[in-house]
């Protein structure tokens, strides 16, 4: 362990709370950081980047991936609704959370 490496040395430095696991393929929220929310009267986005520094941004009812669909975001958070109707929030902090409802 580095002691000047900071949290950087155990790991990715993410906060996932999951009670389920998720595939880990290339376009999954997990690989993912939110840097960004724009909210408007008439449409909103959210600005994902991954760990190659590529930005994308995502208007309110697109996926994200298959089955994975971004249907609410907070001042905070974005809310994506999966196939089998659980919800992913991922936050600034980018802390994940799988849960029921929201």
């Amino acid at each position: 362990n580095d002691p000047f490496a900071g949290d950087s040395s155990l790991g990715s430095g993410t906060g996932i709370i999951s009670s389920q696991t998720e595939e880990r393929d290339e376009m999954s929220l997990y690989n993912f950081k939110l840097v960004g929310i724009i909210s408007g009267t008439y449409e909103s986005y959210i600005s994902l980047v991954n760990a190659s520094g590529d930005v994308m941004t995502l208007q309110l009812h697109e996926e994200l991936s298959e089955g994975v669909r971004l249907v609410d975001m907070k001042f905070n958070e974005a809310i994506f609704q999966k196939e089998d109707d659980t919800y992913i929030t991922i936050n600034f902090n980018n802390q994940i959370k799988e849960t029921d409802e929201y």
